[in-house]
């Protein structure tokens, strides 16, 4: 039999093992908590950085433990990613903040709306909330209230203009329709055909709103799939040409064979190219309108639409992709245009991933020119 000390010795060797496990597994499962709160951070972090919302975290000594991006733009101040002491009354200049940080209590929660800028600035509203956050931390939550403000002013100021385009040719057709009964017979074929012209308006007008909604619809997305791009132009100028003889215009199609095949929504690139055609027939009273494709750079292919038309003024030169814009008001009206076909343009290529850029000079022309990116998943930085 072993001896008494043997048998002691391997039975305190027996624990020790059993300590060294059990400490060993305690250590493992120290530093996977570690690890997963480090991921849930950083995780946390990123989501942080994406809002618009500015979000500053405050400890218990005032000092700042993180401003994200949106906070820092909206306070004039640096983004602080990690934990410093830069004092929260250092971090920002803004003393109505300071102010109300102060007053508040340190369990109480504050939301106020608040007049940032100096006297040289243009004030920035922004509604401030103060919350606790336990053991002496607050968070400063900042919402810059002009965005929604702007929002709601641009959707006041579309539907007052898309009411009153509405109401125009509404107003024509009912006003020549009173006509019809009362004026001579001879007289009922021409009212009658210009009460048509303003149906047709009104139709392109709704046709126009239909497509913009759709554009900017959060729930739709272009439907890429692979297309024969020179098909597409052809079509474009299959569509138009009757239009652009009935002018004794050119409509001339040059395609590049390193590019006639993209990715990219059919309906989409076909209504972007019709409308900017359309434009340049509509507006050019003498000489030709060329499409053109090519590939400028690696993974872009553009379209050029160049026309020999009375160009466009400097002036009106940044207004051309507003809604409701016109130019040339009376000739637009005239030839049944909404002043919608450029905003749609524009908001269409941006949810395909490109851009549109425009040259043009009065009296000479216009060339608006389309570049879509080959690879539909990688957006065309904005133009």
């Amino acid at each position: 039999m072993p001896s008494l000390p043997i048998v002691l010795l391997a039975v305190a060797a027996a624990c020790l093992a059993v300590l060294w496990w059990h400490a060993r597994v305690q250590q493992n499962a120290l530093t996977e908590q570690v690890e997963t709160e480090k991921r849930q951070n950083l995780a946390l972090r990123k989501s942080l950085e994406l809002l618009s919302e500015g979000v500053v975290l405050i400890g218990h000594r005032k000092q700042v433990l993180y401003a994200n991006p949106a906070a820092a733009v909206l306070l004039d101040a640096e983004p602080v990613p990690e934990p410093t002491e830069t004092m929260f009354s250092a971090f920002t200049r803004h003393q109505v903040l300071l102010g109300l940080a102060k007053r508040a209590s340190i369990e109480e929660t504050l939301r106020q709306s608040l007049e940032f800028g100096q006297d040289d600035e243009e004030p920035r509203s922004v509604e401030v909330t103060l919350a606790p956050l336990g053991g002496g931390r607050r968070v400063v939550i900042l919402r810059d209230i002009r965005v929604g403000a702007l929002v709601d002013k641009r959707r006041r100021d579309f539907v007052a203009n898309a009411s009153h385009e509405l109401k125009t040719p509404i107003a024509a057709i009912l006003g020549m329709l009173d006509l019809v009964d009362v004026v001579e017979d001879d007289k009922r074929g021409e009212l009658l055909e210009r009460a048509r012209k303003n149906a047709v308006s009104l139709s392109n007008m709704t046709d126009d709103l239909l497509r913009l909604a759709r554009a900017d619809d959060p729930d739709w997305s272009p439907a890429p799939s692979l297309l024969d791009l020179d098909a597409v132009l052809q079509e474009v100028i299959d569509n138009l040409q009757e239009r652009a003889s009935d002018k004794e215009l050119q409509l001339k199609l040059t395609t590049d064979p390193s590019c006639a095949e993209l990715i990219a929504d059919h309906f989409s690139l076909l209504t972007v190219i019709q409308n900017l055609v359309l434009n340049a027939v509509t507006y050019t009273r003498q000489g030709s309108v060329t499409v053109r494709s090519f590939a400028p750079t690696q993974g872009v292919v553009a379209i050029s639409v160049q026309d020999t038309g009375p160009g466009i003024d400097p002036e009106t030169l940044p207004h051309i992709f507003e809604r409701f814009f016109r130019g040339d008001v009376a000739h637009s009206r005239a030839s049944g245009g909404t002043g919608l076909g450029l905003a749609i343009v524009r908001n269409l290529l941006r949810r395909m991933g490109g851009r549109i850029s425009v040259r043009s000079e009065p009296g000479v022309g216009s060339e608006f020119i389309v570049e879509l990116p080959t690879n539909p998943t990688r957006s065309l930085p904005a133009g």
